[in-house]
Order: structure tokens, then C-alpha cells, then sequence
């Protein structure tokens, strides 16, 4: 196996050079779509899960600006130090790790757990489409989660952005397509830059509740379940999804306690099941709008809804 820098791209460095079967790409970043933690979190208990062995890393200089303060700690990058009786003995980089695993089936599998760049996105994304290119994957998952108007006693459902209008049939049975204008996240650039490239891009992201702040074990099962669903891997998630329905009863009991937030919770429960399915809706009522409002200040000052 050779090990080094790609030829390619000087921004890949392998410490591993295996022989891959048809390889899939899934990536989870931390940054805007790491609600729930459940893109990160996603790949880190995969790559737990299927023993996936250390592949490289893509290179993290001039990504990153260290500089830039957040209330949110997904938003927040800055180097991690280790300091000992005074002395800096470590001073670690957001770290862009790759993995990978020899699944015994027609297709292998590459994981990228990294954080979002804050700067040269073209460059972090040609990094990667290098890397698909390198092994010959024809199609490149991204995990993400973001924080909405749902309840956590309904289904997560998986919102989807593809780089190519034909994935959309293939994928119909399994995930709901994003209508979206605005900013976005680095996985929707992945996407566009996708088609220009020739290269599939799928980006499925799971609509979270707003009050669970730890990592959204729920969120990251359903989601897991549907990327692999998609890819054809078998991998028993059965842990992850009773780690779920425990956490799950622990926000059921906390609501319980609490006549007021659990009378809040129904009437969200109540505006979610009047969308038949849809997307969250985006109410005008005074109840709802003072329910989000106080929603998000909790998740702001770390508090929880009970």
C-alpha cells in the first residue's frame, strides 16, 4: 500500500493505500448541519460500529478561521490545546480524518468525519472529489440534521438535495426533496459542484426538535437507517435505536412533570400532524410563534423545556 501525499492533490495525505470495490463516500461535518450531532456523531458510530481503519486525512491549513465567536459550539472553531505545568505540549488543528472499510460486498466504504470549512470551499470540495475520483466512487453521501418545528413523538423524516435530477427516482421511496431558498451549508455547494463534476452527490439531512441539545440518538438512527437503506449496506443499528428510545422516554418524563411544557408540546404535535406529512409548516399563530420563540431560548441558554 502506498502512503503519502495524492499526486493529485497535495491537500490528501494517506497513511493507507487499500484496493476498494466500487466504494461510497459518507461524510459528516460538523458545522451548520451537525444538529443533533448527528452528522458527526453518525459517522463516528459507524466507523465504531464496522471497525473502519484510518485512511488519511485531508489537510486542514487555511480552511478555518479561528476567530469568529458563536453562541453555538457547532459553529465554534478553534485549535484544541493540551497544556501541562504551563507548557503548550499539544496544539491539535479541526481535524478532516478519512476511513474506510472492506465491507465483503459489491460495494466498500470511505468516511470523511471533518468540520465544515469557514473559507476556500472549492478548494476543501475539490479535495474531496479528488478523493471520489482516486477510488473511482461514483457517489458521495453527506449526513446532516437541522433544528425545526418538530416534535420528538413524530417520525424523523429526511429532507434530500441531489446533484442529479435522475437520482431522484431512485431515492423517492426512501427521503422527502428540499424546497429551499437562502444561505446554505457547504453540503448544498457539494451538491452543485456534484453536477459540474460528474460525480453523484445525495445530502440527506434529518429535521430535529429544537429542545434535545445532546447528541439526537433517534435522529442519527433514522437518518443512518436511511443512507444505508440507499447504499445497500447491512449494519445492525439495533444499539443505537434502543439508545434512542431511551432517550426518547427520558424527554417524555421530563415533559410529564411539567403541565405547561407538555400542553406546548401537543399544540406542536397538533400544527405538525395539520401539514398531512408536508413540510414543517410555517405558522402565523401567536401560540405557535411564542412556543418557538421560547423553544429556542431555552436551547440558547442551555436549558432544557422542563
Amino acid at each position: 500500500m502506498k502512503k503519502g501525499r495524492d499526486p493529485m492533490n497535495d491537500r490528501l495525505i494517506f497513511s493507507e493505500y487499500p484496493e476498494l470495490t466500487d466504494p461510497y463516500i459518507i461524510i459528516g461535518l460538523k458545522g451548520w448541519l451537525n444538529a443533533g450531532e448527528v452528522a458527526t456523531g453518525g459517522i463516528d458510530y459507524l466507523r465504531r460500529k464496522v471497525g473502519a481503519r484510518k485512511l488519511g486525512r485531508i489537510d486542514s491549513r487555511g480552511f478555518y478561521v479561528y476567530q469568529v465567536p458563536s453562541a453555538s459550539p457547532e459553529l465554534t472553531m478553534r485549535p484544541h490545546a493540551q497544556i501541562i505545568e504551563g507548557v503548550v505540549r499539544v496544539l491539535d488543528s479541526p481535524e478532516n480524518d478519512l476511513f474506510y472499510w472492506k465491507s465483503g460486498t459489491g460495494h466498500d466504504l470511505i468516511l470523511l468525519q471533518g468540520a465544515e470549512p469557514n473559507l476556500n470551499w472549492p478548494e476543501y470540495g475539490r479535495a474531496i472529489f479528488d478523493l471520489a475520483r482516486e477510488f473511482r466512487v461514483r457517489r458521495i453521501y453527506c449526513l446532516g440534521g437541522y433544528f425545526d418545528q418538530v416534535p420528538h413523538t413524530r417520525e424523523t423524516r429526511i429532507n434530500t438535495v441531489v446533484s442529479h435530477e435522475e437520482i431522484k427516482r431512485e431515492l423517492a421511496p426512501f427521503v422527502n426533496f428540499t424546497d429551499y431558498t437562502g444561505p446554505c451549508s457547504f453540503i448544498t455547494m457539494l451538491a452543485f459542484q456534484g453536477n459540474e463534476q460528474n460525480i453523484e452527490v445525495v445530502g440527506a439531512s434529518a429535521r430535529l426538535p429544537l429542545y434535545i441539545n445532546d447528541l439526537n440518538h433517534t435522529g442519527c438512527y433514522r437518518l443512518l437507517s436511511k443512507v444505508l437503506k440507499m447504499t445497500g449496506f447491512q449494519v445492525d443499528l439495533s444499539d443505537l435505536k434502543h439508545a434512542g428510545e431511551r432517550q426518547l422516554e427520558m424527554v417524555d418524563q421530563a415533559f410529564a412533570k411539567n403541565p405547561t411544557a407538555l400542553e406546548q408540546l401537543k399544540k406542536m404535535e397538533e400544527l405538525h400532524d395539520g401539514a398531512f406529512g408536508k413540510e414543517a409548516l410555517r405558522g402565523s399563530g401567536g401560540d405557535y410563534d411564542k412556543l418557538l420563540d421560547e423553544m429556542r431560548t431555552l436551547k440558547r441558554e442551555g436549558r432544557k423545556p422542563h
